[in-house]
């Protein structure tokens, strides 16, 4: 029996070269990289217009009811790219973890 990280293991699968194997590699990892700044990107804006909408409170004519509508939403979003950066977490464990796998002689 071999032992090799789950990611290898689901990728030798599908029988491609070395060369072929180690960039399907890169791009697995850079697909997960881009999710997660994606995320990351979602959290910062949605931060910056939470603090907007929490100084718009203070506005003579402010429209409370949208404001904290506004404020929920953004929370929402804040929550869920935080949600996704530990899932991303979660899934670079599992393509991490090691594996056994029958070897053919290695």
């Amino acid at each position: 029996m071999k032992k090799m990280k789950r990611i290898e293991a689901i990728i030798k699968g599908r029988k491609f070269t070395e060369t072929l194997f180690g960039l399907k590699k890169k791009q697995i990892y850079r697909a997960l990289e881009a999710v997660e700044d994606n995320a990351e990107k979602r959290k910062e804006d949605a931060s910056i217009a939470y603090e907007g909408l929490l100084n718009a409170m203070a506005d003579d004519d402010a429209d409370c009811v949208s404001i904290i509508a506004g404020m929920l939403e953004q929370k929402q979003t804040i929550i869920f790219a935080n949600a996704t950066v530990r899932v991303i977490a979660e899934i670079r464990a599992d393509l991490e973890a090691e594996v056994t796998a029958a070897g053919n002689g290695d």
